[in-house]
């Protein structure tokens, strides 16, 4: 979809005349490479920043079973269909006072209908305070992680059949597949990070590198929230 087709496309979403209106006005927009950490380390920029206990996920939006077969397959949705369905789910008044979407933008079509909310909000007079935070990792530290998260959600799902207590874990296709793994990896760096390179210099922009220990990249994550200042109205 080309800019301009973008564009009048997002003007449509307004259809009640209510979309600003209901749209929180601080917004942490996450992304970073699977196996990155976004899961691990959200709940430290959500307590820090006083805002929704709960993450908006994206693809948790997305769940047709047309959607999930594509995202199964480590592909990317249209543009139209996941802003649309984005977009909506921030309609939701139990982020009012401020919410972590995680997973989005993927594309640049995204990445514009973020800086286009900002700019809509802006004219609005609604102040709003977007941030974007990126964690980056190494390509075969990625498919590590990727593989051993599948690893360790199958054997607990075993544990929990053996048992007959719990529940059991999602184990995602793309955690038992190096090949899908890497193409998840690779799409997100050829696609998704270079997207979201259209956002520096337009909102408050902070790329993390998410190699290293979980306290080591913790501590990189609170740094980078702390610099953001999402926790001021």
């Amino acid at each position: 979809m080309d800019i301009k087709t973008l564009g009048s496309f997002l003007h449509t979403l307004d259809t009640d005349g209510h979309l600003l209106d209901l749209m929180p006005r601080k917004i942490v927009w996450l992304s970073g490479a699977p196996g990155a950490g976004k899961g691990t380390n959200e709940r430290y920029i959500i307590e820090y920043g006083h805002l929704y206990p709960s993450p908006l996920v994206a693809s948790s939006l997305l769940n047709s079973p047309e959607m999930r077969e594509k995202i199964n397959r480590g592909m990317l949705l249209d543009d139209g269909t996941v802003i649309s369905s984005v977009f909506s789910g921030l309609q939701d008044p139990i982020y009012q006072d401020g919410v972590v979407v995680d997973g989005y933008p993927r594309t640049e079509g995204q990445a514009y209908s973020i800086y286009w909310l900002y700019q809509q909000l802006e004219n609005y007079g609604a102040r709003p305070q977007f941030s974007v935070l990126v964690l980056t990792l190494d390509e075969e530290e990625s498919v590590r992680r990727q593989l051993y998260r599948g690893q360790r959600a199958q054997e607990y799902n075993k544990r929990i059949q053996k048992s007959g207590q719990g529940v059991l874990k999602e184990v995602r296709p793309t955690d038992l597949d190096p090949e899908i793994a890497r193409k998840r990896y690779r799409v997100f760096m050829e696609q998704t990070y270079t997207a979201l390179q259209t956002l520096r210099g337009k909102l408050p922009f902070i790329a993390i590198d998410g190699n290293g220990s979980l306290q080591e990249v913790k501590e990189k994550v609170l740094s980078a929230v702390q610099i953001l200042k999402i926790n001021e109205d």
